[in-house]
């Protein structure tokens, strides 16, 4: 087990003798079973295809090797290397150009309007390769500039919280590479910060 989320448990193992990595999503107890099945199988098949239009786009993501839609499982390539979050705790030369890098993927992303929905620095990983961006459980295909928005409202949350020191520099970087990738750059970056303000006052009228 490498990881026990929420939704789907992570587990390293082997496929046709290679390490891989299993995605399994869990049945929820508090649900009507037949929806939850049903919820199962869909966000499973969207997951791969998003996976696959993101790999078909250029970017480093895991090769799926099998989908088994009845038991809600992907098995996927195993990524070996370190995450974005580690790099930045233990800034070296190359963490800045991560995070131009990162900024470039989501840009890619969201410019065949492929919104990820948590794109954390644990969800990047970086190797000899570059860097690669995992797990499409929450990704959806919009349009809007809200929800790509919140993708960006998101890079910045997670900076801001897990690694304030660099936070300044790591964010201006991220901003370098998404800019170079996204012709509307400029109207996502400044929803997500009407975002960040409405968070603001949400936050300020719950304390009052």
């Amino acid at each position: 087990m490498i990881k026990r989320g929420a939704e789907a448990d992570i587990i390293l193992g082997r496929w046709m003798g290679i390490r891989a990595v299993y995605k399994r999503r869990k049945p929820r107890p508090y649900m009507f079973p037949m929806l939850d099945d049903q919820l199962r199988r869909h966000r499973t098949v969207r997951e791969a295809e998003l996976l696959c239009r993101a790999r078909e786009k250029g970017l480093l993501t895991p090769a799926i090797y099998f989908v088994d839609v009845e038991n809600s499982t992907i098995t996927m390539q195993y990524v070996h290397g370190d995450t974005l979050k580690s790099l930045l705790n233990n800034p070296e030369d190359r963490t800045l150009k991560a995070m131009e890098d990162m900024g470039r993927i989501l840009g890619s992303l969201h410019s065949v309007d492929i919104v990820h929905g948590d794109p954390t620095t644990s969800n990047f990983i970086i190797n000899s390769e570059g860097l690669y961006i995992l797990d499409f459980g929450l990704s959806y295909i919009s349009r809007d500039i809200e929800d790509k928005a919140v993708d960006i409202h998101l890079v910045r949350e997670v900076l801001y919280s897990a690694h304030p020191s660099l936070y300044d520099a790591a964010y201006e970087y991220f901003l370098k590479g998404y800019e170079e990738i996204v012709k509307n750059a400029s109207a996502i970056i400044e929803r997500s910060g009407e975002i960040e303000k409405r968070g603001r006052y949400s936050r300020r009228e719950w304390i009052v």
